[in-house]
């Protein structure tokens, strides 16, 4: 009888898809900031909400991070307030930054990602407005010197940055009523990320020109969903923020959209509280 013998590889196979994946992670619209409410100062941004998303990054461990724009409210210069003294009593911008950067941006530094980017959104743009009509600002006030995004890679009010196949922008450019996610993907024809709207929408695409499709998402907010300008009315707005993965040579993705509700998400099984 003839005994064959063979030896079992238990070496696990490189995967070339494996290999080069990159993480990431996408915050839209936080709205760092203060609003006069019955006399009060009350915070904009939800801090149970942020802080579900730093502990998430924190386990995750981004190779990437896109911050999508209107992550400091600048309320205090909104040109919505001119002329309301009664709406900015109290209300420090300087104060708003330091505390954005030292709750927020300081920790994202300290992860030694491979890329940090910075969309202008609306509401940062306020200060661009605000160096327009006083020059002797210019240099002080602007969010890359406010922020000191000296790490960063700052996009423009009105640009765009992309990652892999994945397009994003701050999102108010988008324009669509209640269907802004259809309006973004038809529009754009790209896989395009967008916050501003405070809402959840997914929308997607194929075309004969190109079998792959598109699709695009509205990203949730990390604000606090019920502001006094509002006046208690109904809204669209949601909480959360979207990560995923990508696959450098390629450019292929996946990624999600991650809902906080009552300062809680549930990710891969884990939950994150607030």
């Amino acid at each position: 009888m003839r005994v064959i013998t063979f030896t079992l590889n238990t070496t696990p196979k490189r995967d070339i898809i494996t290999d080069t994946m990159e993480k990431f992670i996408a915050l839209f619209d936080l709205h760092y900031g203060y609003e006069n409410r019955g006399g009060h100062k009350v915070s904009l941004h939800d801090p149970k909400a942020l802080s579900v998303a730093t502990q998430f990054m924190k386990d995750f461990r981004p190779d990437h991070v896109i911050l999508g724009g209107d992550m400091l409210d600048c309320g205090a210069v909104s040109h919505h307030n001119k002329g309301k003294s009664g709406q900015v009593e109290g209300l420090r911008l300087f104060a708003d930054a330091k505390e954005l950067r030292e709750v927020l941006l300081n920790p994202i530094e300290g992860l030694k990602t491979k890329s940090l980017t910075y969309h202008i959104g609306n509401h940062e743009d306020w200060l661009n407005q605000l160096t327009d009509e006083t020059p002797g600002l210019k240099g002080i006030v602007e969010a890359e010197n406010l922020l000191a995004l000296d790490k960063w890679k700052v996009i423009p009010q009105g640009e765009h940055s992309k990652l892999g196949k994945l397009v994003f922008v701050h999102g108010d450019q988008v324009k669509g009523g209640e269907h802004v996610a259809k309006a973004a993907t038809v529009n754009w024809e790209a896989n395009i990320r967008f916050g501003h709207h405070h809402t959840f929408q997914l929308y997607t695409k194929t075309s004969p020109k190109d079998a792959n499709g598109h699709t695009g998402m509205s990203v949730p907010c990390l604000c606090r969903k019920g502001p006094s300008y509002g006046k208690g009315a109904p809204n669209r707005w949601m909480q959360g923020f979207l990560w995923g993965y990508v696959n450098g040579p390629e450019g292929l993705f996946n990624d999600y959209a991650t809902i906080i509700v009552n300062g809680k998400a549930i990710i891969n099984g884990k939950t994150y509280k607030g």
